[in-house]
């Protein structure tokens, strides 16, 4: 199954999951009337399932086998929530991401016991991008799908070498997550989100777990 396709799978699968237990919170948001405050802050760590793009890697003067795989970053993000309507809270912010992935210096076996030695390489991606949401429960936890517009970075280096310089490229960043505030300021907060690049064109799922702060 390609990855970008088995990444929106998980996606779509994980906010399911997350739409079915916002079902319980949207009926209590419904009896309680407790409306989600103003603002939330998230911090949050992030596991990125890199794949090893052809088009990426010949950009840079490597091999797919040659680039790092999964790799490991953060997120964080502002967000206020200036309207509420028929149990549907909107909210605007920004969010800023970043990771990357490292792949060791190793041998490659090519066949007729011929091996190749390949770089240490370093895989990094960062997005920064503006973000509305549509949000659906009350202020001890809600569940939200958003979707956003911004700028983004993604490029590999040999970490013996110079840095290639990166160029910005337009980025459409859409998924969803939920947020359990066990405390009144303080919330577990889950994120799945993709980012779709136009150059190259590729997309790149993040996962993160981590508080929100209110």
């Amino acid at each position: 199954m390609p990855a970008p396709i088995a990444a929106r799978r998980a996606l779509v699968l994980g906010l399911l999951v997350l739409a079915a237990g916002a079902a319980p919170t949207v009926a209590a948001a419904q009896i309680a009337d407790q409306p989600i405050g103003l603002y939330v802050v998230d911090f949050r760590g992030s596991f990125v399932p890199f794949t090893r793009n052809p088009d990426l890697a010949g950009r840079f003067g490597f091999t797919p086998a040659e680039t790092p795989g999964p790799g490991w970053g953060f997120d964080t993000g502002a967000h206020f929530y200036p309207l509420r309507w028929r149990g549907i809270t909107f909210g605007i912010g920004a969010g800023y991401h970043s990771s990357f992935a490292d792949q060791r210096r190793f041998e490659l076996a090519t066949g007729d016991d011929e091996r190749v030695e390949l770089p240490s390489v370093r895989k990094r991606f960062t997005s920064l991008s503006s973000q509305v949401s549509l949000n659906f429960g009350h202020r001890e936890g809600w569940s939200y799908v958003t979707v956003g517009l911004g700028r983004s970075e993604l490029g590999l280096r040999a970490l013996d070498g110079e840095a290639e310089p990166l160029t910005g490229v337009h980025t459409l960043s859409y998924g969803g997550g939920a947020r359990w505030f066990e405390r009144p300021h303080l919330a577990l907060s889950l994120d799945l989100r993709l980012y779709a690049l136009r150059s190259p064109r590729m997309t790149i799922a993040v996962i993160s777990i981590g508080a929100s702060f209110k």
